[in-house]
């Protein structure tokens, strides 16, 4: 070949390689200028809403639900999967966005960071009342809840008893849980804290009164609706103790309540203490009711096993809220007449 041909092999090589050279570089500044422009439509458009993202739901439903009707840049859809990988890691849930950019929404879902709800259940709240807020939270259906609660494998599984109902398990308290948030794991949760706050040794110094587990649990969750004094519980505890002990009927007024929740008015009727149809009516039926009636707090768990020493049987509640105890019924019935019918004695 000769030295002609080859220096001009060498111009072509060159202009060839100069052309790889400047098409490179267009294409990393376009590359870089597309990806620049996605980053910055991501990080300065702030959104606010409500994103439900459902189990099932794929890429174009999400990415529609997000970012239709807006002024997207050229080949965004490209970059959020070429370059964020965004469909292959969208998790499902509830999100909500506040003038926030889309970058921390879109980095909330693929993390699965889901907005909760603050929700609070006060003590001696039953599972009604709890189902109830739930629903009124947005967290889950009401119905779904009451069915959970009386699943008896679930209870099985959560608390090893054969309950008809999740009932006096369910630990009062604040939790955050997201929206459509499964029944089976907000269960699973407020009996994990049940268990996780239950007072030391309870079984056993239940055991030492007489009381199964199960037993003291009911008796606690009577304790808690009867009262929300802490150093009127351990009298209000001994009470039923020794009622349970001397065989008579408990005759606690919140047993008939729970038991005919679902129509109860605020007043208890002559009717409903007459009722022996309603299982958890004490005045009919001796004995503890078939369940707990609430959820009790520490202070009514703690008052079952620490009963006070007394030979209380009575007591009846004062205008200012507290109680007053009586050894006998005579005694009793005269606490009645002043302290809620207001005559002398």
């Amino acid at each position: 070949m000769s030295k002609i041909n080859r220096f001009h092999l060498k111009i072509i090589a060159g202009i060839f390689f100069t052309l790889f050279l400047l098409t490179a570089v267009a294409l990393f500044t376009a590359g870089t200028v597309w990806k620049n422009s996605c980053e910055s439509f991501l990080a300065n458009t702030l959104v606010s809403g409500e994103y439900d993202i459902e189990k099932g739901d794929g890429f174009n439903k999400t990415y529609n639900a997000i970012f239709g009707g807006k002024d997207i840049p050229a080949g965004f859809t490209l970059y959020l999967i070429k370059i964020r990988r965004f469909d292959k890691n969208i998790h499902y849930g509830y999100y909500t966005a506040d003038e926030i950019p889309l970058e921390t929404l879109i980095t909330n879902i693929m993390n699965g960071k889901q907005t909760l709800t603050k929700i609070t259940f006060p003590e001696g709240y039953n599972m009604y009342d709890v189902a109830a807020a739930i629903e009124n939270s947005g967290i889950n259906n009401k119905t779904e809840m009451l069915n959970s609660f009386a699943d008896r494998s679930l209870i099985l599984k959560l608390t090893g008893g054969n309950y008809e109902s999740i009932e006096g398990f369910l630990a009062p308290g604040t939790y955050f849980f997201a929206k459509n948030y499964p029944a089976e794991k907000i269960i699973a949760k407020m009996v994990n804290e049940f268990y996780r706050s239950l007072p030391y040794d309870f079984d056993n110094k239940a055991k030492n009164l007489g009381l199964s587990f199960y037993d003291a649990l009911i008796l606690a969750s009577i304790v808690q609706k009867e009262t929300y004094d802490e150093k009127e519980s351990p009298l209000v505890a001994a009470v039923f103790i020794n009622r349970i002990k001397s065989r008579m009927l408990i005759q606690a007024d919140p047993t008939i309540i729970y038991g005919i929740y679902d129509r109860f008015n605020g007043q208890i009727r002559r009717a409903d203490i007459n009722d022996s149809n309603n299982r958890f009516n004490t005045y009919q039926h001796k004995g503890l009711p078939p369940t707990p009636i609430s959820n009790p707090s520490l202070m009514a768990l703690n008052a079952v096993i620490n009963p006070a020493d007394s030979d209380f049987y009575y007591f009846v509640a004062t205008k200012t809220g507290k109680h007053v105890f009586a050894k006998d019924y005579d005694e009793h019935k005269r606490n009645v007449r002043i302290h809620q019918l207001g005559l002398s004695k």
